[in-house]
């Protein structure tokens, strides 16, 4: 017998009711495990908002260096300035 021909006499609705029913006791399962196994369980404590704060700063804000900046800056004026 086919494991599909259960399915055959059945409504589409109840198909689909079947399918995330068997999702959802999946699902429960998994917080379950995540809750109450000490394997499943993670150890990442949660950030304060000073430091998720201090941690974006760093990177998105990169340091300038002071050579550079002056080297750029030589290069402006030269490009600026008409020769002839």
């Amino acid at each position: 017998m086919n494991c599909l021909s259960i399915f055959a006499g059945m409504p589409s609705w109840a198909i689909v009711l079947i399918i995330v029913g068997i999702f959802g006791v999946i699902v429960l399962m998994v917080i379950l495990l995540k809750k109450n196994v000490k394997a499943f369980k993670s150890e990442e404590k949660p950030k304060s908002e000073k430091e998720i704060a201090a941690e974006e700063l760093d990177r998105v804000l990169q340091p300038i260096e002071e050579e550079l900046v002056e080297d750029k800056g030589e290069e402006a004026e030269e490009s600026e300035t008409p020769k002839e």
